[in-house]
């Protein structure tokens, strides 16, 4: 592991930092996990922004770098 890295998330891909924050902000919004799960929710937009994504839960905005919706399916 890289002990240079600030988070786990950073060792994430792409598909699954932004599947993982989506089953976060669903379970705080179904109240299955407490609201205290919003600082993960910080940590993973934080390690998005470093990646050129944009994720921010405040606007329910979910765009790539090159300003392109990200498509969410929920089966």
């Amino acid at each position: 592991m890289d002990h240079h890295k600030s988070s786990i998330y950073e060792e994430f891909s792409n598909e699954q930092l932004v599947g993982f924050y989506l089953f976060i902000l669903t379970n705080i919004y179904s109240k299955n996990v407490s609201s205290a799960m919003f600082t993960e929710i910080v940590l993973l937009e934080e390690v998005a922004a470093k990646r050129g994504l944009e994720l921010n839960h405040l606007k329910n905005v979910w765009r790539t770098k090159e300003n392109y919706p990200v498509l969410v399916t929920v089966g």
